[in-house]
């Protein structure tokens, strides 16, 4: 079972994916398609330190297919949406373990401010 603290590891390295470190990094965006676009963050050294695609869904867009960073955090996106994620040296995590996680939390909070009435 997550605990709060993988669970918010989790989260952020999910954000971490889908908006990174801007600090000392450009971006760099090329389109593959008419609606697919590669994208990389590259640091001042020229390495990559994280890369994905996006894809235009409505005008909008959104992390889709493979994502990876430098430390190894891996997780799939299809139009936006989170599919799974797996951090380096840990278990693959989907969407639904993640939900069902947070919705664990949330029913442990609201049952604490129950007894504190």
């Amino acid at each position: 079972m997550l605990n709060r603290k993988r669970v918010f590891y989790l989260l952020f390295i999910t954000f971490i994916l889908t908006i990174g470190n801007v600090f000392g990094q450009e971006r760099v965006i090329h389109q593959i398609d008419d609606n697919l676009y590669s994208y990389k963050y590259v640091n001042e050294e020229g390495e990559v330190t994280q890369k994905g695609f996006y894809k235009k869904v409505d005008n909008v867009f959104r992390p889709h297919g493979i994502w990876s960073d430098f430390v190894g955090t891996k997780a799939e996106y299809k139009e936006g949406i989170m599919v799974w994620i797996k951090p380096k040296g840990d278990k693959k995590y989907t969407y639904k373990d993640l939900e069902i996680q947070r919705l664990r939390n949330r029913i442990t909070r609201l049952e604490k401010k129950i007894t504190s009435l």
